[in-house]
């Protein structure tokens, strides 16, 4: 190598260099957030609307696999009432899923649950689906789901959250 290459190699690699340790790295569109167990049991027992909370990590491909279904049945049923949380457990933190959540341009809110999470919800497998209604847990799903089952799953759901509603409505 020319000394002229070896010095806009060197040039090059201090400015590549200045530019990411000196300066900002580009922020997320969904930046994952850290949550303690008192917000995780909150959102379990949450009684607003249907959640399904989902128990993932970044080794994990399934859980890479079924992110995009996940995206999109948010963005199909949001407005009747879905929520999806997603919560990984990855031992690294939060910057273990980062990139795969921005290169899967997940729309749903995504925490850092950690180790403690495991133990204290009992999850023995991931993927892991929570499905959530009305403060409790309604079902528990191990493993990578298709696009039909969980629709069929949200379906449900949305069904008992109806006959819910109408149960508690009291005649005027």
């Amino acid at each position: 190598m020319t000394p002229i290459k070896i010095v806009m190699l060197i040039v090059f690699a201090f400015v590549l260099t200045t530019s990411v340790v000196g300066g900002e790295l580009p922020t997320s569109a969904n930046p994952i957030q850290t949550i303690d167990q008192a917000g995780l049991m909150a959102l379990m027992k949450s009684r607003e609307n249907r959640y399904m909370i989902v128990a993932m990590a970044a080794w994990c491909r399934p859980c890479r696999k079924e992110l995009p279904v996940l995206v999109d049945l948010f963005e199909r049923y949001r407005s009747e009432g879905l929520n999806i949380v997603g919560i990984t457990l990855d031992l690294e933190g939060p910057q273990a899923m980062q990139p795969i959540i921005d290169k899967a341009k997940v729309n749903f809110p995504v925490y850092w649950a950690g180790q403690s999470a495991i133990e204290s919800f009992d999850i023995y497998a991931i993927p892991m689906l929570f499905l959530v209604k009305g403060g409790a847990v309604v079902e528990k799903i191990p493993g990578e789901r298709s696009r039909k089952y969980l629709e069929k799953k949200n379906k449900a759901v949305a069904r008992i959250t109806a006959l819910l509603r109408v149960g508690q409505t009291s005649p005027d």
